[in-house]
This record gives structure tokens, sequence and C-alpha cells, in this order.
């Protein structure tokens, strides 16, 4: 977005919710529930880049599925980060 007035809203957006999955993921690995060698904020980072990405997806093929399968995969590599007792 070329224009500032468009994209500084999108853009604190954004930052607010990667900063506050972030924050939470972080909770989670101080808690033991995720691995300690989770970076809360590159994962926050990419599960936002993930589901909007997946969002632009199912947007362009008109399908449901596209998101749902990108939320999948979310899931999936936060999954991984998970610690089991």
């Amino acid at each position: 977005m070329a224009d500032l007035a468009l994209r500084k809203p999108v853009k604190d957006t954004f930052a607010w919710l990667t900063d506050r999955l972030a924050d939470l993921l972080a909770e989670g690995r101080a808690n033991g529930e995720f691995d300690s060698a989770l970076d809360p904020a590159a994962t926050a980072t990419a599960l936002v880049a993930a589901l909007q990405g997946g969002y632009v997806l199912a947007r362009a093929a008109d399908s449901t599925e596209v998101f749902s399968q990108a939320v999948d995969g979310a899931l999936g590599l936060l999954t991984a980060q998970v610690r089991h007792p």
C-alpha cells in the first residue's frame, strides 16, 4: 500500500496481532508448554503470515478449503513445538 493513511492501520493491526501472539507463545514457552527452542517472535510472524496468506489464496480461489488448509498447516507447525510430559 503506497498510501500511508491506508497502510498505517493495517500495519498497526498486524503489529498488535503479532506482538500478542508472540507474548502468548513466550508465556507458553516459559510455562514449559512449548519447546525451549521456540522463537516466539518468529513463530508469531509465521502464523500471521500463513493465515493471512491462506486468506488471500482462499479469496483468489473462491474456496474456503484453501483457508482451512492454511489453518491446518499453521496448527501443524505450532503443534510440532508442543512439549509432551
